[in-house]
């Protein structure tokens, strides 16, 4: 894939992860091919991983803010109950509401929310895809104080384990041939988390496999709740079907 410098000039993309690394190790690559093409990216991070096995409050932040910076994003911590203490209740989903009100995206990314995996990451696509739907309702009670906003999707991103058919959502592969030795950079960012745990080999491995799917070097895996509408028969000669 040749990056498409300044296609993408004027979008905005606001992405939702439970612990400080999600983002970067679920879709990282997606991110770093979007801000080449020209996307303002806004990260939303809902705890600071302080529950985790590796690292601390303190580090996972700086580790977070390493990664932004090298994504060209800007980073939000928002304030929840923290790690392992995320619920997809009212409260956490009118504060991602009032940030999708805020920022405007164009695309709002969350994590899949299937049942096997951390329950951080499962609530937190519960609450986002909840919160979506919030931020475009005119008299939602706690957000009269930011005009409405309807984003033109919402996508997932898998982060530990993949999402299975039966969570009924459409899969989209995206070529990150061009992202990966960044992508790489970006990931070792989190250095306290892949010390122990080869979460990069993790991460580039399905990629690899997705990308032989694809006839590419190296693909991830999004996920749409609906089917996606191409504006012409004539776009989809510039895409790329799976070449098994």
């Amino acid at each position: 894939m040749h990056t498409q410098k300044g296609k993408m000039t004027g979008s905005r993309i606001l992405v939702f992860g439970a612990h400080p690394d999600d983002i970067e190790f679920g879709c990282g690559a997606v991110l770093l091919d979007a801000a080449a093409r020209g996307a303002k990216i806004d990260l939303v991070v809902l705890s600071r991983g302080e529950a985790g096995s590796h690292g601390n409050r303190s580090i996972r932040e700086k580790e977070a803010l390493k990664a932004a910076e090298m994504m060209g994003a800007v980073l939000h911590f928002a304030s929840t109950p923290g790690d392992t203490r995320l619920q997809a209740d009212l409260e956490i989903k009118l504060l991602a509401a009032r940030e999708i009100r805020r920022l405007k995206p164009d695309l709002v990314f969350a994590p899949t929310g299937h049942l096997n995996q951390h329950p951080d990451h499962r609530e937190t696509s519960h609450l986002v895809r909840d919160a979506n739907r919030l931020a475009r309702y005119g008299k939602t009670p706690g957000l009269e104080n930011w005009e409405p906003h309807a984003s033109r999707a919402l996508l997932f991103y898998d982060i530990s384990s993949e999402s299975s058919g039966m969570d009924g959502l459409v899969p989209i592969l995206v070529d990150i041939s061009s992202q990966v030795e960044k992508w790489i950079d970006l990931m070792k960012c989190h250095e306290s988390q892949t010390r122990s745990l080869d979460y990069v080999d993790l991460q580039l491995s399905r990629a690899r496999a997705l990308g032989i799917q694809a006839g590419v070097n190296s693909a991830l895996r999004l996920y749409s709740e609906g089917p996606l509408l191409w504006s012409s028969i004539e776009t989809v000669l510039s895409a790329h079907g799976p070449r098994l």
